[in-house]
């Protein structure tokens, strides 16, 4: 009988250790269940984006970053951004299989040539011609000679929707950075005066992407951007800001700074100064951000804006290039090629 009590008290007391030990175990488990990591929630206004660490935005869509700039804005009254980057993930997915469905083209002695012998210049290409030749993607032509920042869609990446006029040299690059990062590219966006585009960097090829314009790709060194489309001064060059591939911090910067220009441009001065004030916080070294801080806080010249004809504004005009982009008439870039690099293969 002891004996029978010992055995029955020693289960016990094993079993006992055994369901503690075992709860101990899965206690981990049970408290992240009831108290789960905090992490945060998919910015939806550009306050959010400015709570961010650099870190933390480096993490945030470039498009997503460029429509809650946006947001607000004229021409962005009822922007559906989950619309939005749904039709760049279908349009990322469209240039994903065309590119790979052409990628012979880099050995093929037919086609090798004009991509420099470079898988990468083949994928960074296609990028501009998919999404211009496949997805109606296109340069507003309206806005070479005629600037109009009232207008975000002249300026941010929605202006080029199925249904919209088109974009600009803005919004362009900032498409083809979103699609090719996507893909995985080591794509950046990067800043001329007056001006941004694209380059490509992976430690093994370097080259900037211009493709703001309708039908071309050219593959410009940076000195061309020491003159175009605007000169950059000594002061310019050495400040920084100009021909360097951007951070996350700067790309949300130039994105406050043309929302500070569409913000003045319609004379909504305290949304135009908050703008600018971020920007200048983020992009200390932006002479052209401080400027438009400067004026719309009444420390600058004034803008002077016709409603009647805005393209004639003599700030607008400074504000943009004085020749068309790349492509739009006979200039400095060499014309398209004769044929179609892309064909019908």
């Amino acid at each position: 009988m002891w004996v029978w009590w010992g055995a029955a008290l020693l289960l016990g007391a094993t079993l006992g250790v055994s369901s503690i030990l075992g709860f101990q175990a899965l206690q981990p488990a049970i408290d992240a269940r009831l108290d789960p990591p905090r992490v945060r929630e998919m910015p939806t206004s550009y306050y959010d984006l400015l709570a961010m660490s650099p870190d933390e935005l480096a993490k945030v869509d470039i498009a997503l970053m460029n429509l809650l700039c946006a947001k607000g804005l004229p021409g962005a009254d009822n922007l559906d951004i989950p619309a939005v980057l749904k039709q760049i993930d279908e349009w990322a997915a469209k240039v994903k299989f065309e590119t790979e469905r052409h990628l012979y083209r880099v050995k093929d002695p037919r086609y090798a040539e004009h991509y420099a012998n470079s898988e990468a210049r083949l994928r960074a290409e296609f990028i501009v011609q998919v999404l211009q030749e496949d997805c109606g993607v296109r340069y507003n032509p309206e806005r070479v000679y005629a600037p109009d920042f009232r207008d975000s869609r002249d300026m941010f990446i929605h202006g080029m929707l199925p249904g919209a006029s088109g974009g600009t040299c803005a919004s362009m690059p900032v498409m083809y950075v979103a699609i090719g990062r996507r893909l995985g590219y080591p794509m950046k966006l990067v800043q001329a005066k007056a001006h941004l585009f694209c380059r490509w960097g992976d430690g093994q090829e370097r080259f900037n992407i211009e493709g703001a314009s309708n039908g071309n790709v050219n593959y410009d060194p940076d000195e061309y951007y020491h003159t175009w489309p605007k000169p950059l001064s000594k002061a310019d060059l050495a400040s920084g800001v100009f021909l360097s591939s951007m951070t996350a911090t700067q790309e949300l910067a130039v994105f406050l700074d043309i929302r500070g220009v569409c913000c003045r441009a319609n004379h909504r001065l305290p949304d135009a100064r908050a703008a600018y004030a971020e920007a200048h916080r983020l992009e200390p070294r932006s002479q052209n951000t401080f400027a438009g801080l400067l004026a719309v806080c009444g420390a600058g010249p004034t803008l002077r804006h016709s409603d009647a004809n805005p393209a004639a504004d003599a700030w607008l005009r400074e504000m943009m290039p004085p020749d068309p982009p790349p492509g739009m008439v006979p200039g400095p870039h060499p014309a398209p090629p004769p044929e179609n690099p892309r064909g019908g293969g």
